[in-house]
């Protein structure tokens, strides 16, 4: 009997909450500034992510600089090392 009860219950919110959105929907559709809008949005998403693809370039430029550094400096440092060996 609880079953039943908790099992109509959903059922009536999932309902409601169905014919909510169906009406929210029902609207009188998109005004010419809300589509305005809409549009400079897209415009600034597209621009950011522009930018954002830009900086991801650069910065693994930026990271193969480093690693090319750091093999230099594993090849100093094993210089250094091989010519401690050779001079007493």
């Amino acid at each position: 009997m609880k079953n039943l009860k908790s099992v109509s219950l959903a059922l009536f919110m999932a309902l409601m909450l169905a014919g909510s959105t169906f009406l929210v929907g029902c609207g009188g559709g998109v005004s010419e500034e809300q589509m305005q809008q809409l549009n400079d949005l897209k415009a600034e998403v597209e621009s950011l992510q522009s930018q954002v693809n830009a900086k991801q370039n650069e910065k693994s430029q930026l990271e193969r600089q480093v690693a090319d550094k750091d093999a230099k400096i594993r090849q100093y440092l094993n210089d250094i090392d091989a010519v401690k060996k050779r001079c007493p």
